[in-house]
């Protein structure tokens, strides 16, 4: 077994991909700085990476543990922008008087705009997570910075058009919440799942890959990128982590 051969089998047993990067940085950093120092006692260099290996232990048990350690947790910064963004619209006013107690439009209009805003910001809230995108981003990566937005935010402007009593609005606000929380939180799932069923594993390219391209895994064809060189047609590759929901491949 060489380094490259444990971390798969270690990456293997991590399901949380937010710190599997870290994970297997620090354990090829640790395998490499050893072997040296091994070898500087007079190890032959495949002598030396054996017996780092022992000593690091069975990879699939090794992973077990780490996963222990680092679950998956919630995205709380989301959680906890949306519901101060929420409290500053809609709750705030009501300590000076201005809370929206009386509707100044028939009640299937207001609700049609809540409707329309809730649906655009879990929409946006799917594509911030299918994509990987920061709390804070860019509408567009080449305008030197953009206009920054985020699904919180539209999720708290929706509530505003429902009138009602500060314990109604507070239902609706820690309703979404909910909503938006458990939302992000299996999206993560899927793509932690994605990530550790097809990192390590080899393909073979159907067509060129750079920044799109088709290729085939364990049988399967699949759409993926290349962050590096382009992959031509029928070369052989290895996924190295996923983008988004998208595959980053590198040629072998």
């Amino acid at each position: 077994m060489d380094t490259k051969d444990y971390l798969k089998k270690l990456s293997k047993q991590i399901s949380v991909t937010s710190a599997l990067k870290e994970i297997l940085q620090e354990y090829a950093d640790h395998i490499e700085d050893h072997k040296e120092a091994l070898m500087k006692r007079g190890l032959s260099e495949e002598a030396a990476l054996t017996e780092v290996l022992q000593q690091l232990g069975n990879p699939v048990s090794t992973g077990r543990q780490l996963n222990k350690i680092h679950r998956r947790g919630i995205e709380w910064r989301m959680t906890g922008y949306f519901l101060l963004c929420a409290s500053l619209i809609n709750l705030v006013p009501y300590a000076f008087g201005y809370g929206r107690t009386g509707a100044s439009a028939p009640d299937f209009i207001l609700y049609a705009i809540f409707g329309i805003l809730a649906a655009s910001g879990f929409f946006l809230s799917f594509i911030e997570k299918y994509t990987d995108s920061d709390l804070f981003y860019a509408w567009a990566e080449n305008w030197d910075g953009g206009g920054l937005s985020n699904s919180g935010l539209i999720l708290a402007i929706a509530i505003f058009p429902i009138t009602g009593s500060f314990q109604f609005k507070l239902f609706w606000i820690g309703l979404i919440a909910v909503l938006l929380t458990i939302q992000r939180y299996i999206i993560a799932v899927f793509r932690d799942r994605k990530e550790q069923r097809l990192l390590w594993e080899i393909g073979v390219a159907v067509s060129d890959i750079s920044y799109k391209g088709t290729g085939v895994v364990g049988g399967k064809k699949i759409r993926l990128k290349s962050n590096s060189d382009v992959i031509k047609k029928d070369a052989p590759f290895i996924i190295v982590g996923l983008d988004g929901f998208k595959p980053i491949a590198i040629a072998i």
